[in-house]
């Protein structure tokens, strides 16, 4: 009777260690994914002025479906997102070309285009360190940060330009 006591004892602890291992395995993975994946949080947590665009910059884009396209993916990825920025590089360079190409002529200053031009930068790095497995969380961040950054002083620099337009300075001849 002690004998099988004993063995009973014996396999309730063994089993029970196991089971400790497979846990501390499965603490250990999540941690992993915890420390790559970046998190709806983690992006509400960046800290950049947002500027959102004035009415009149509302009314000159309403019909340029490609940045209202932009705008919806941006907000997207202030929620988390990352799928417009990890697709296939092609589709996402399209993209930015279509959006330059189609933009509205009055909006088609030369610091308005600097803009999209830093853009087109900045999401092309995003683009290249989301799809690669060996980049750190928080240069990911980073780069998310950044591009945010860049749509919020394009949007600046449209409101800008219509400010301006608005106070009507007549240029020394």
């Amino acid at each position: 009777m002690r004998g099988i006591l004993l063995l009973v004892l014996g396999f309730v602890l063994l089993v029970n260690c196991k089971n400790d291992k497979v846990l501390k395995e499965v603490a250990e993975t999540q941690e992993q994914i915890d420390a790559r994946t970046i998190y709806e949080s983690d992006i509400v947590a960046l800290r950049y002025t947002d500027f959102g665009l004035s009415s009149d910059s509302e009314r000159a884009t309403n019909d340029w479906q490609k940045f209202q396209e932009l705008q919806n993916e941006t907000n997207d990825l202030k929620k988390g997102s990352l799928d417009f920025f990890s697709q296939d590089r092609l589709l996402l360079t399209t993209f930015l070309a279509e959006l330059q190409t189609e933009m509205p002529e009055e909006l088609k200053t030369n610091e308005i285009m600097a803009r999209l031009t830093a853009l087109n930068t900045k999401a092309q790095k995003l683009h290249s360190l989301l799809t690669l497995d060996n980049i750190d969380k928080s240069e990911r961040l980073q780069a998310i940060k950044e591009y945010l950054v860049t749509v919020s002083n394009l949007n600046l620099q449209m409101n800008k330009k219509f400010e301006f337009d608005k106070n009507n300075i007549v240029k020394p001849e």
